[in-house]
């Protein structure tokens, strides 16, 4: 049998106990920014595998105050603190640094404490791009998912914020990663990739020595990685023609043909008349009434001219 009594009672006396911080109830101090910290070498080591080879006899002493420079005293108090009671005051102020501290001593269940902190934070253009990068660098899989509704909701007007220009390149990649649930915004995202790899040769242009410097290979090289994920397919030919085809250095013309043979959003008609003479006609997808209409006229004799329509096919 088990008394649950029991055990929620040693956990309060282990709590009351690191609140004390009496020396003589522990085995191991730790000095942050010249403050002394006391705690238990077998609580800190069953939670914590990197506590557990910082605190094993082979690195350390007991007459030894551990020094702990990477992190402030209170963040690294308030991470003791949750191991001890399972509490962690969590605030803007300190959601990133206690995040960080429960990565680096895998604490697991602090992290994810942060993890739910941060999926409740209310986006905006300013904070979703950091989160995105927090997001990745964490495996933060809570906060990804108001994340990815934000971007599909707000991507035509997130793409214009000047923060989606300098955004690293792990963001950019995030975002392409959500393509299945930006698919209206094909065209959106290749313009946007266009100009925040076009922002980043120009910075690498200012920070360059070379009197001489080929943007345009600056352009490709920045693109190089994200066009294959690309969907072109799914754009429109005018689109293709108008902003794809002038950027046609970013391809060879074998790719750059192969996008334009096989982009399958357009309907192209033929119109002939008497004399054998044809004229083309491009149609969106999009415009299925019309083509509805061209449909039924296949092959029909036109009331004007003797015209018809001879042909229909899809690209």
């Amino acid at each position: 049998m088990k008394s649950t009594n029991c055990i929620s009672k040693i956990q309060s006396q282990l709590e009351a106990a690191f609140k004390s911080q009496d020396p003589e109830l522990f085995d191991i101090v730790f000095d942050i920014e010249g403050k002394k910290l006391n705690a238990d070498k077998l609580i800190l080591s069953v939670n914590s595998s990197t506590f557990k080879s910082m605190l094993s006899d082979r690195w350390i002493s007991k007459n030894d105050a551990i020094k702990i420079e990477t992190y402030k005293f209170d963040d690294f108090k308030e991470l003791l603190t949750f191991i001890y009671s399972g509490e962690c005051n969590l605030t803007n102020e300190n959601i990133f640094a206690i995040l960080d501290i429960s990565e680096f001593y895998q604490v697991e269940d602090s992290k994810e404490l942060c993890d739910v902190f941060l999926s409740k934070t209310k986006l905006n253009f300013s904070n979703v791009l950091q989160l995105i990068e927090t997001s990745n660098m964490y495996s933060l899989i809570q906060t990804k998912e108001p994340i990815q509704t934000f971007i599909f909701q707000n991507f035509a007007n997130l793409v214009k914020f000047d923060g989606f220009l300098n955004a690293n390149k792990s963001i950019i990649k995030e975002i392409l990663a959500m393509e299945s649930n930006l698919s209206k915004h094909h065209e959106n995202i290749f313009q946007s990739i266009y100009k925040w790899s076009e922002n980043q040769a120009y910075k690498k242009q200012n920070l360059s020595d070379n009197k001489i410097f080929y943007m345009n290979n600056a352009i490709k090289t920045e693109m190089q990685e994200f066009l294959p994920n690309i969907q072109f397919k799914k754009m429109t030919l005018n689109f293709l023609h108008e902003f794809v085809v002038p950027r046609g250095f970013l391809f060879t013309y074998v790719e750059l043909a192969d996008i334009l043979k096989n982009s399958d959003v357009d309907a192209r008609v033929k119109i002939t008349n008497s004399n054998g003479q044809a004229i083309y006609c491009d149609l969106s997808r999009e415009q299925k009434q019309e083509i509805e209409i061209i449909t039924s006229l296949i092959g029909r004799e036109s009331d004007n001219e003797h015209s018809f329509i001879k042909e229909k096919r899809w690209w």
